[in-house]
């Protein structure tokens, strides 16, 4: 087990420094610059222009400034914004609570009903609640998020302005715990709504396989009963490939929250990104890029320890290379 969570960890932090290198790179070659954020008059004089980038470090060879970064990243300091000079680290700090709450709230009323629905049309497969449940699912797919976010706020700001974060301003959790949940509660829906579908029809195709299996028929042959046959058998294997897919769900919802986030006015780490990237705020834009990777890294990182536990053959696969590695050693 200790093997398997360093070989992710190993590919956790290759993919996170390719990600970095990539976005600075990109970040440095966008036709716009730090310095569009100026004011006219101080953008106007080509002094004091060199002065800001020679401040910022800006004027340096790209190489030198991604040496530079990068000794930062690997000491855990992200630098300042050049917006403002304010921490870095101090404001994915502030603003990746907000979004964890809202990917975590999005994956709770998704996540549970997506699989139970899932259960129970698998269960009932054939019949009206089933046809209508798979019609819905399909339909729900279909709806962008940002479409739906943006109809919601609107019908819905009408009848119910209490739920808004326009109406009432955004509270944080620890401030008002009440008046948070009343704000968080419809960007959560709109953004777990296609993560419901996805679970509620891959638990659905798993588990009718599963029944539909020689083993569960033997099982029902020897007098199991319907509710612990779904219990121990069939549930059992059919979550198996649905977990691989919870995880990724899960990990995007948590960090891909940044279109639901701009609808809704929610400070969250997805809209502190969209504004670091339109002000070409370098240090503030590669942080909370590294961030929103590391989370959802480590929410996979999760998901294959799940995969180990529940899996038994992910286990045996495990033992058989590491056996297979000893044996030529011994010899």
């Amino acid at each position: 087990m200790l093997q398997f969570l360093l070989r992710r960890l190993a590919s956790m932090v290759l993919v996170i420094f390719l990600m970095l290198t990539g976005m600075f790179v990109l970040l440095h070659l966008a036709p716009s610059s730090p310095v569009n954020s100026l004011p006219p008059a101080v953008a106007a004089d080509p002094e004091a222009v060199q002065a800001y980038l020679a401040a910022h470090g800006l004027d340096q060879p790209l190489v030198i400034q991604y040496l530079n970064y990068l000794k930062g990243v690997v000491t855990l300091d992200f630098g300042t914004s050049i917006y403002d000079g304010t921490s870095v680290s101090a404001q994915i700090a502030d603003h990746l609570p907000i979004s964890l709450e809202l990917g975590l709230l999005a994956a709770l009323v998704s996540m549970l009903p997506g699989f139970l629905l899932g259960a129970w049309t698998a269960v009932h497969k054939g019949d009206k609640i089933d046809s209508v449940s798979r019609v819905f699912t399909v339909l729900t797919l279909s709806v962008p998020a940002y479409w739906l976010a943006v109809v919601s706020l609107v019908l819905l700001g009408q009848q119910f302005p209490q739920l808004l974060p326009n109406a009432g301003g955004f509270v944080k959790f620890t401030e008002d715990p009440a008046a948070n949940l009343q704000v968080m509660i419809l960007p959560a829906i709109v953004l777990g709504l296609s993560t419901f579908a996805l679970i509620a029809r891959s638990l659905r195709a798993s588990l009718v396989d599963v029944l539909g299996s020689d083993y569960v028929a033997f099982a029902r042959g020897m007098g199991m009963s319907q509710g612990r046959l779904l219990r121990k058998v069939a549930v059992r294997n059919a979550v198996i490939p649905t977990l691989t897919i919870m995880g990724v769900l899960l990990a995007s919802l948590v960090s891909g929250t940044v279109l639901v986030e701009s609808v809704f006015q929610i400070p969250g780490l997805g809209q502190l990104m969209v504004t670091a990237f339109l002000r070409q705020d370098y240090p503030l834009a590669l942080g909370a890029s590294i961030a929103t990777a590391v989370i959802f890294l480590l929410l996979n990182l999760v998901i294959d320890a799940l995969y180990y536990v529940v899996d038994p053959r992910v286990r045996m696969q495990l033992k058989t290379s590491k056996s297979a590695r000893l044996r030529p050693a011994m010899a």
